[in-house]
C-alpha cells in the first residue's frame, strides 16, 4: 500500500505543473479560499459538487503545490475504476455502489486514519441540469462520521458542459478561454456541525449529507 501511495503521489505531482500550463492556456481557471484550506489541516476530506468530467484535475489543481497536500485519494465510479486500470494509480478508490456503508467507506476512512486526504462527491456523478439535481449519497457522512476529520467544502463553478470534454470545444472558444472554471474553497466544519449530532441512522446520514451538498452550494 505504501509503494502504491508514493507511486499515486509521484504522477500527481509530476502532472500537476504540464496540466496547470495547459489550464491557463484553455481556461479562465480562478481559485478562491485558500485560507480556509489551511484550516482544515493536513487531513481532511474534499467535499465537491460535481460539473464535468474536469473536476478530479480542477481539484487537483486547486491544492497548493505543497507535498503535504498530496496524494489526493477519489471516490471513483466503479465502472470507470474497473475498465480503466491506472485509475488506481492517479488516487481513485472504487466507491462499491449497491455495497452496506461500511463496506464502501472502508478503504477511505483507513487513509483518512494513516493522515491522508480524501476527495468525495456527494452527489455520486455529474449534475447535469439545474432542473434535475441528485440527491446526495449518505457515503460521505459515513465516512465523516467515522473518520472524525473536518470536511471542507469545495465549490466548482463553470460553463463546461457536464457530458464534454474541454477539448471538444470549439478551437477558437479555447483560445479565447471562453471556457472558465471557478473554485472556492469553503470554511471547513466537522460532520456532528450538520445536525446537531454525529449522524447513526439511515435518516441522519441523509439529512448530514444534504446539509454537506448546501453548505457546497453556499459557498462563495
Amino acid at each position: 500500500m505504501r509503494m502504491l501511495r508514493n507511486i499515486i503521489k509521484i504522477v500527481q505531482l509530476s502532472a500537476y505543473l504540464s496540466l496547470m500550463f495547459i489550464f491557463r492556456i484553455l481556461l479562465d481557471f480562478k481559485v478562491k479560499g485558500t485560507d480556509n484550506l489551511k484550516k482544515a489541516g493536513d487531513s481532511f476530506i474534499l467535499a465537491v459538487n460535481h460539473v464535468s468530467y474536469l473536476d478530479p484535475i480542477s481539484v487537483c489543481l486547486a491544492m497548493p503545490f505543497r507535498f503535504k497536500y498530496f496524494p489526493l485519494f477519489y471516490m471513483a465510479y466503479d465502472y470507470f475504476y474497473d475498465i480503466l486500470f491506472f485509475y488506481r494509480f492517479l488516487g481513485a478508490v472504487p466507491a462499491h455502489q449497491g455495497k452496506d456503508l461500511e463496506f464502501s467507506g472502508r478503504q477511505l476512512i483507513t487513509l483518512l486514519s494513516r493522515g491522508e486526504r480524501a476527495v468525495i462527491f456527494p452527489e455520486g456523478g455529474i449534475n447535469k441540469g439545474i432542473t434535475v439535481k441528485r440527491r446526495p449519497r449518505r457515503g460521505i457522512s459515513y465516512v465523516a462520521a467515522k473518520s472524525d476529520k473536518l470536511i471542507l467544502p469545495l465549490k466548482i463553478e463553470s460553463n463546461l458542459d457536464g457530458s464534454v470534454n474541454v477539448l471538444g470545444g470549439k478551437v477558437i472558444d479555447l483560445l479565447t478561454q471562453k471556457h472558465w472554471v471557478k473554485i472556492v474553497f469553503g470554511e471547513p466544519f466537522k460532520i456532528e456541525d450538520t445536525i446537531g449530532k454525529i449522524p447513526e441512522s439511515l435518516k441522519e446520514l441523509r439529512l448530514a449529507s444534504e446539509n454537506i451538498l448546501r453548505r457546497i452550494e453556499t459557498t462563495s
